[in-house]
């Protein structure tokens, strides 16, 4: 007897309210995406995605997971379009112990719209991060990801936008969508990602940059050319990696980093 294997429907109703461009405009995205073979593939896949369908900031990567199924830390960042600064405030801040759409994407894999989760908000720490996100334009959104308890690894990816997204049009598309960009996001990880600890916390967001660079094997000069400052500037904010992680040399800075969880946020 022939062996039956799963496979997942075709989704045919999703596409039954789009216009003839839309479908057009999916295809070529999700083109891209099951083709992606970098994380500079996957970034660019996202780009796409939010620009054919209206979305102004988009966001994806890996997190893992304790032996409990709770939030471990965040191992690879793909950032499209969020704002570097809102993204030192979530880390630095703790808003990932709050945030209602991280928490049920990792306790209910799936497909949420923000704005369902946060009509059930109630702490104070929760009305803060909220108003803050909103601050950074970030009003509304759609989170797809999907956990793996055994492996302790998950994978998200949001969708934001300033205005109200019309969930009833887009988390269907999103969540077929999403089931791609689970697998290029495993696909494309980087096999040294780590978790993120308190030790690298202290850093600013511009001292995590450099010392990303550092980490890639770029020199002061060429950091300094990169960033657009100069080479006395870098070596002021080396130096202050190397007192807050309390190392002398940059083998050692490059080491303490990925120990403790430097993100690789590209």
């Amino acid at each position: 007897m022939a062996h039956t294997v799963n496979k997942r429907p075709f989704p045919r109703n999703i596409f039954q309210q789009l216009s003839k461009k839309d479908c057009e405009h999916f295809i070529e995205a999700l083109h891209y995406t099951t083709e992606a073979q970098t994380t500079t593939d996957v970034k660019e896949a996202l780009f796409q995605f939010q620009n054919l369908f209206g979305f102004s900031r988009v966001i994806g990567g890996l997190a893992s997971l304790k032996s409990d199924g709770t939030f471990g830390g965040f191992t690879n960042v793909v950032n499209v379009s969020y704002p570097d600064e809102w993204l030192r405030l979530y880390w630095q801040n703790g808003y990932f112990e709050v945030d209602p759409v991280l928490q049920t994407a990792l306790q209910k894999p799936g497909t949420q719209h923000w704005q369902d989760l946060y009509k059930g908000i109630g702490s104070e720490k929760q009305r803060e991060f909220v108003d803050t996100a909103r601050e950074f334009g970030l009003v509304d959104g759609i989170t797809t990801g999907s956990a793996d308890p055994a492996c302790k690894t998950a994978t998200f990816c949001s969708f934001a936008s300033s205005d109200q997204i019309d969930a009833s049009r887009y988390v269907p598309l999103v969540e077929y969508f999403g089931y791609h960009i689970h697998l290029a996001l495993l696909r494309t990880a980087p096999s040294n990602a780590h978790l993120t600890d308190q030790c690298v916390k202290q850093l600013t967001l511009r001292e995590l940059t450099i010392l990303n660079w550092v980490k890639n094997g770029k020199t002061n000069w060429e950091i300094a050319k990169i960033m657009g400052v100069t080479e006395r500037t870098i070596r002021f904010h080396v130096e202050s990696i190397f007192s807050k992680l309390n190392v002398t040399s940059r083998s050692q800075a490059v080491a303490t980093a990925i120990e403790h969880g430097l993100p690789n946020v590209v």
